[in-house]
């Protein structure tokens, strides 16, 4: 069995709800893995469709939508974040351009508003 099927069936097991939160750093030591691979792994959970909720505790299996809705939320935030970072950086290497006057492929920017 992979390691990230181990990490759900543990899950399954002993968290479900964010009472049974288990922070990534257990997870690392119990399945003897670095921190990325555990975001990894969790992140292919979700992507599948598997409800790992999580927050500044640890993960957890959502026992009800409620605690899903909340963590959807929270990663609504990073990602509105993550978009204004890509987007100043974006301006950034374009002013750059016409500062130097250097010539590269157009830069696409697509605004999130909220």
């Amino acid at each position: 069995m992979n390691k990230e099927i181990e990490i759900l069936a543990f899950l399954n097991a002993k968290h479900v709800g964010k009472d049974n939160a288990i922070h990534s750093k257990k997870l690392e030591k119990k399945f003897n893995i670095c921190p990325r691979t555990v975001r990894t792994y969790i992140s292919n959970l979700r992507k599948s469709g598997v409800p790992i909720c999580s927050d500044e505790t640890g993960y957890w299996i959502a026992k009800d939508p409620k605690e899903a809705t909340k963590t959807v939320k929270r990663l609504d935030n990073f990602v509105g974040e993550v978009n204004s970072a890509r987007t100043g950086l974006a301006i950034a290497a374009i002013q750059m351009r016409s500062i130097t006057r250097v010539t590269e492929e157009n830069i696409q920017i697509t605004l999130k508003v909220i």
